[in-house]
């Protein structure tokens, strides 16, 4: 890109912060990051830009990174740059290069970013800063790891080998502006509606522009119920009125290949491109994902389940067993433990799960719980969490000193005091309890979509008129 002359003046007057130490890392090939700590899974990473600590993400559907004001104070304008949105008008943004960008210790190098206004300081690597690059996210991990970019014949012949129900899925790209586009099917009751979505590393929820998805046929939280009689004296859980989203019993990326029960939050208006809404990290994240930015590649793989009526069993390296379907990982920290758990099958009735601690004070009983849902489904909490001294000092201080955390007891029932995916906390002595559960319990863990559709389609059925019954034929 050509600098213009007042530009180069600019940067030669201003400069940017004096950067020491080592040049930066011209790829990311080859670095595992820790995920920012969070209950519900979050593609962020902590790092720095200069002596501003930075919330950082990775977006490929974007054509240029960016960065907050607050990470550059005073940067050195060289373009302007129009970024088109697929959900809204294009916008214009002044360009600079930023120096000094670490992503945990490791230093990147210089690379342009759009400036846009921000109360913090955070940076978007978009796919000139990806292109070289897959991304591949653990759940249970709680990493991100960069690898190369590779041909989707070698991602096939690698999640074969894996042995994990995976599907390896391809990109189309549009074709004006080159976003990852990925075709999806929703079964709504009886019918099935195909739609073409944005792929997104960002967005925390999926969703679906409410012109399109009323168009399709498709109907909203109770909306999916009128024209149809209750039955008298039903009374509807007060959960189903604050569905606001669009339930699906099905989302298929593949026939026979996708999650059960949810929904896709609504975004106001009619699409202005070819993209009839977004997939955000609520759906992949219920997968070792990866993403080859580079050869436009989606590997989706979770553990194989078996079912055989209320048993369910998980195969894993070969072995099926019902440990399988449960996968729990802690780490010491100087004040306390970190714990993150999988479940990688359905839980029909919901679970609890308690925790058995190695070390500590050990007057804190713990455990996670989980709200009835489809499989997939991962937690991380640190114990104590910010608020869990405050209210149960004896929990505060329990993990001092914990070397190690274990599965105990697995309950098939979720905890009603905490409810949709927590952890919880309770004194031993008082009985006293605390929880911390991620964003949305109510509305984004499938329960309340699956009572919604299992009640839409009884009634449907009841609607229907009766079947005549086709006479015998005389002897």
């Amino acid at each position: 890109m050509k600098t213009p002359v007042l530009a180069a003046a600019l940067l030669a007057l201003t400069g940017c912060h004096r950067v020491t130490g080592p040049p930066g890392v011209e790829s990311l090939v080859g670095l595992t990051l820790p995920l920012a700590s969070s209950p519900a899974l979050r593609l962020v990473v902590e790092g720095a830009v200069q002596e501003f600590e930075a919330e950082i993400s990775f977006d490929p559907s974007q054509p240029v990174s960016f960065v907050t004001s607050k990470c550059v104070p005073s940067p050195a304008f060289i373009a302007r740059v129009s970024v088109p949105d697929a959900f809204g008008p294009d916008e214009t943004f002044p360009l600079t290069r930023v120096v000094g960008l670490r992503l945990g210790d490791v230093r990147f190098r210089t690379f342009e970013a759009a400036v846009a206004s921000g109360k913090s300081c955070v940076v978007v690597l978009g796919a000139p800063d990806l292109k070289d690059v897959a991304l591949e996210v653990s759940p249970v991990a709680r990493t991100v790891h960069f690898r190369p970019t590779q041909t989707r014949e070698q991602w096939v012949a690698e999640a074969e080998k894996s042995g994990d129900d995976a599907q390896v899925l391809a990109f189309t790209k549009d074709p004006r502006f080159d976003w990852p586009l990925l075709p999806i099917r929703v079964r709504q009751g009886p019918t099935s509606y195909d739609s073409t979505m944005l792929f997104s590393l960002r967005e925390p929820r999926s969703r679906i522009f409410d012109d399109w998805a009323r168009a399709l046929g498709l109907r909203p939280g109770l909306e999916l119920l009128e024209g149809l009689a209750l039955p008298e004296g039903l009374e509807l859980p007060p959960e189903l009125s604050q569905l606001r989203g669009y339930a699906w019993d099905t989302l298929e990326f593949a026939p026979g290949f996708g999650l059960s029960f949810g929904s896709l939050e609504v975004e106001p208006g009619a699409p202005p491109h070819a993209v009839h809404g977004l997939i955000g990290a609520d759906t992949w994240s219920r997968f070792f994902m990866t993403y080859d930015v580079g050869s436009s590649v989606l590997v989706l793989r979770r553990p194989r389940v078996f079912v055989s009526g209320n048993q369910a069993r998980c195969e894993r390296g070969g072995v099926v067993t019902e440990e399988a379907c449960f996968e729990l990982r802690s780490t010491p920290t100087a004040d306390g433990v970190d714990v993150t758990a999988a479940v990688w099958r359905p839980l029909p009735s919901g679970a609890q799960l308690s925790l058995d601690l190695v070390g500590g004070a050990g007057t804190c009983r713990l455990g996670l719980t989980f709200s009835p849902g489809d499989r997939g489904r991962s937690t991380h909490h640190h114990f104590p969490w910010k608020k869990l001294g405050d209210s149960i000092p004896a929990c505060g201080e329990a993990f001092k000193g914990v070397t190690q955390v274990n599965l105990g007891l697995l309950e098939e029932s979720p905890l009603q005091e905490c409810p949709g995916v927590c952890a919880y906390a309770r004194d031993a002595l008082t009985g006293r309890m605390s929880c911390e559960c991620q964003p949305g319990v109510r509305t984004a863990d499938g329960d309340a979509e699956k009572r919604l559709l299992e009640l839409f389609k009884k009634l449907l059925e009841e609607k229907r008129p009766p079947r005549e019954v086709e006479p015998k034929d005389p002897d």
